[in-house]
């Protein structure tokens, strides 16, 4: 995944302000923050402030002045939070999430709230966060009637289902690998594995650190009180939202891991059906090799009784020619019948009638026609050939 992009320059600040109570909403575009003030002082509203192409460090001054910001949370607005976590600072909280534009580019949105007012924080244009503005807009459910830290789950919920496209692609990759792999395994395969395991790695470290801050803020006040407060719930749907999306980005690690595997078996298979083919050629000529030397001695037959006496014959020549055919042809119908030359996976037929059937299949296969496999295939495997010609026709 690669790092976050800075905004260009060219890409003027869009700054929005949804303010809603009950069945009253109001939704203006401003042009500074000042302009948000007024609003944040309505202690009778709610209040969304969206700020969209601005570094949260350099308006770390005027969120200041909007909404008092514990020193910690404004030296990490000025800093850049390291990671995405959740931080309860008394009088708010500060979030940070990450948000994935597409299969690459990333943005840190940062979230800061109180029970009333949310700020949102994003130096990207473009969000996934319409569906939220659409609930508040028209009212749907009770996202007015709760205060921001429901907000808070509804836009970090948002951000989670945001992964699922991403996660369709990576799904559809591992399937088309899978299928050119159950083909024929080639090297640059392993290379697209290798930047989905990247990519998913890097997905899951946007996650699981959220979710970790999540359940350690939710353990750090663990009263019965807390944990029944508006943000602690909020916080717990929001925990179990990461919680799904994290079992789905293991479940498509482990997808990728046995790609790896079905990878590494299927160039194992490549190199075991090589050594079988080589060590049928070397087996074939072992025994023409030793003929072959054999009546290569060309000792002379009239020096010793013991000596060739086939060195002097008319026909010797051909005579063992013929017996290296023999032997070739021999050792070929017995890989055969073994189930060396052919696929494993087809059922070896047995006896007098399956020996006849291997050699009008090996013949076919000769002469180049594939007929006699093709029947092998279709064909039940039964008792015999005679049994089968002697059944009356239906």
């Amino acid at each position: 995944m690669s790092e976050q992009a800075p905004t260009p320059a060219s890409t003027a600040p869009r700054i929005e302000l949804i303010s809603y109570q009950g069945d009253l909403v109001e939704r203006r575009s401003l042009a500074s923050l000042a302009e948000a003030e007024p609003f944040l002082r309505d202690a009778t509203r709610r209040i969304w402030l969206d700020v969209e192409g601005l570094h949260a460090a350099g308006i770390v001054q005027e969120l200041e002045r909007l909404m008092p910001l514990h020193p910690m949370a404004a030296d990490l607005l000025r800093d850049g939070s390291a990671r995405a976590m959740v931080e309860d600072f008394g009088k708010h909280r500060l979030a940070t999430m990450v948000f994935v534009h597409d299969s690459r580019t990333t943005e840190v949105i940062d979230f800061i709230f109180d029970d009333r007012v949310m700020i949102t924080i994003q130096e990207r244009p473009g969000d996934c966060f319409d569906r939220v503005r659409e609930r508040i807009c028209t009212g749907s459910g009770r996202v007015r009637d709760l205060g921001a830290p429901f907000l808070f789950s509804l836009l970090g919920r948002a951000i989670c289902d945001s992964y699922q496209p991403i996660l369709d692609r990576i799904a559809s990759k591992i399937s088309k690998i899978e299928t050119a792999l159950t083909r024929r395994p080639e090297r640059g395969m392993l290379a697209r594995i290798h930047t989905l395991r990247t990519h998913l790695v890097e997905l899951r470290q946007q996650v699981v650190p959220l979710q970790e801050s999540i359940y350690t803020l939710n353990m750090r006040g663990a009263t019965e009180e807390a944990s029944t407060g508006e943000l602690a719930l909020a916080l717990r749907s929001l925990a179990d939202e990461l919680a799904e999306l994290r079992d789905a980005l293991d479940f498509h690690r482990d997808e990728v891991q046995r790609l790896t595997d079905l990878y590494l078996n299927g160039i194992s298979n490549r190199l075991n059906d090589v050594m079988r083919v080589l060590t049928i050629i070397s087996t074939l000529f072992m025994p023409l090799s030793f003929l072959a030397s054999l009546y290569g001695m060309n000792f002379d037959r009239d020096a010793s009784g013991w000596n060739m006496p086939e060195l002097g014959w008319k026909f010797g020549y051909l005579a063992v020619l013929g017996v290296m055919c023999v032997v070739s042809v021999s050792l070929v119908v017995f890989f055969w019948r073994k189930g060396w030359l052919t696929d494993p996976t087809v059922e070896r037929r047995h006896g007098l009638d399956g020996l006849a059937l291997d050699m009008v299949d090996f013949i076919g296969l000769t002469r180049g026609d594939d007929r006699g496999g093709r029947r092998r295939r279709r064909r039940k495997p039964t008792g015999s050939v005679r049994g089968r010609a002697s059944e009356p026709a239906p």
